[in-house]
């Protein structure tokens, strides 16, 4: 018995849903483009808008900076700066990533360079009050409706090489202070800046320290230690990096950054990645 392909005859309105099919996809292609290369060339805005390598090479001698966005574009930044004696350094990280974040980053950033440089004031401490201010009444029309006020996590600090003495306030950021006599931890407040919706009426603290000749700190925002990797897929957790951190601070900076994203690297494996990732070393 001999088999035989049966055939279909094609219909005209079979050819009118294949012609609008592609007629549909090429316009969502070209929809998906033009976002795709609006969000690179925001990259490229953003990347811009962040300290470049002279910047850090007129105020540091030694240092590093890590930064992995998850998505193109992220809410984490970082933001230096010098000011008479003073060697000032922040990393912050907004809430959410891509498109969002990205816009909270560049009020951060904005709003650093605004305080620090256009007002007088000699407390970081003050500095983040009058950010956090400036945040909420960037937002305050959306007070009596349901919109989501972002905030934004930011350790701030400051360092004068005359005196060798570190300031330090944060929001719900921190800083790492690793030398000779072991590893030190200085935490800020435990809210950030911005946000109606957290608490009222908030006062930040400034910390002092005085650091010997080649202490390292370092400040991260949570996208490392939040990773989900490993044998296990766990998190990475703050305490697996204060310990890293102390196994390498001597070495070159150059070195530990090679460390620390090849760590990274193989502690996510196949996994996504989970957050935004800023990381920045100075040796002090």
């Amino acid at each position: 018995m001999s088999s035989r392909i049966m055939e279909i005859p094609l219909q005209v309105d079979d050819l009118m849903d294949a012609s609008e099919l592609r007629k549909k996809y090429l316009q969502l292609y070209g929809i998906n483009k033009d976002i795709f290369d609006s969000v690179n060339y925001a990259a490229t805005i953003q990347q811009a808008l962040l300290p470049q390598l002279r910047h850090f090479e007129r105020i540091f001698n030694e240092y590093f900076i890590i930064y992995q966005p998850k998505n193109i574009i992220g809410g984490d930044f970082y933001w230096i700066a010098q000011k008479n004696d003073w060697s000032v350094f922040a990393l912050a990280d907004c809430t959410g990533h891509g498109v969002s974040g990205a816009m909270l980053s560049v009020l951060g950033i904005s709003y650093l360079n605004y305080i620090v440089f256009g007002k007088d004031y000699d407390n970081l401490g003050k500095i983040l009050e009058k950010i956090d201010k400036k945040r909420i009444e960037a937002f305050h029309m959306f007070t009596e409706q349901e919109v989501n006020n972002d905030w934004m996590e930011i350790s701030l600090a400051a360092f004068n090489n005359k005196t060798r003495e570190l300031r330090f306030s944060g929001a719900r950021g921190k800083i790492i202070i690793v030398n000779t006599q072991g590893m030190h931890i200085l935490k800020g407040h435990n809210y950030p800046v911005g946000g109606w919706q957290i608490e009222k009426n908030r006062i930040y603290i400034e910390q002092k320290i005085f650091l010997p000749e080649n202490s390292m700190v370092y400040l991260t925002s949570d996208g490392f230690q939040d990773q989900f990797g490993g044998s296990r897929n766990k998190k990475f957790t703050i305490k697996k990096l204060y310990q890293f951190l102390a196994n390498i601070y001597s070495l070159p900076v150059d070195v530990q950054k090679i460390f620390l994203t090849t760590e990274f690297s193989e502690w996510k494996n196949a996994n996504k990645q989970t957050d935004d990732v800023c990381l920045l070393g100075i040796r002090l």
